[in-house]
C-alpha cells in the first residue's frame, strides 16, 4: 500500500466513526480498468486494507456500483469518495456514475486528492526512469 492510499483512507476516515472500504475482486478490476491490473491480488488488498488503522472492516467483492441494497444492508450514512488519479476506467465505462444512488440520496461526499496523491503508476514510471542507472549500477558492482 503506497502513501497515496493511506492518506485517502486517513481522510475518508476523518468523515466519520467507521469507515468501509470496498474492495473489488480482480476480474472486476481487470474488466473496468485493463488486463494489466491489479497489480496486487485481492488477498494481498484485503490484508493490507485491514492492516490500516484507519479501516474498520472491507467489503470483499465489491460492487463497482454502489446500491441502495448495499447502502441499506451496511446501514451507511455516508459515502466519502477521495478523487485521485487512479480512478481511471477504461474510456467505454467512463460515462458511468458508481456513485449515482448515493447522490440522490444526499449521502455523497466528494474530497478533494490528497496531496501528493502518489498512485502505483508513478512509482512504476520512476523505477522504469532509473532503471538504466541501476542496471550500470548492478553491473558495475558484479564486475568487481
Amino acid at each position: 500500500m503506497h502513501p497515496g492510499v493511506i492518506a485517502r483512507l486517513k481522510a475518508a476516515k476523518e468523515q466519520g466513526d467507521y469507515l468501509y472500504v470496498g474492495l473489488w475482486d480482480d476480474e472486476m478490476i481487470k474488466y473496468y480498468r485493463g488486463a494489466q491490473y491489479p497489480l496486487q491480488g485481492l488477498q494481498e488488498r484485503i490484508l493490507m486494507a485491514l492492516a490500516m488503522k484507519y479501516v474498520d472492516d472491507v467489503v470483499i467483492g465489491a460492487p463497482y456500483i454502489v446500491t441502495d441494497d448495499l447502502i441499506k444492508s451496511l446501514n451507511i450514512s455516508k459515502v466519502v469518495h477521495v478523487a485521485s488519479r487512479e480512478d481511471q476506467v477504461k474510456p467505454e465505462y467512463s460515462h458511468i456514475d458508481p456513485f449515482e444512488v448515493p447522490k440522490q440520496q444526499e449521502i455523497y461526499v466528494e474530497l478533494p486528492a490528497v496531496e501528493n496523491d502518489l498512485t502505483l503508476e508513478d512509482i512504476a514510471r520512476r523505477v522504469e526512469a532509473n532503471r538504466a542507472q541501476f542496471e550500470k549500477k548492478f553491473k558495475t558492482r558484479k564486475a568487481k
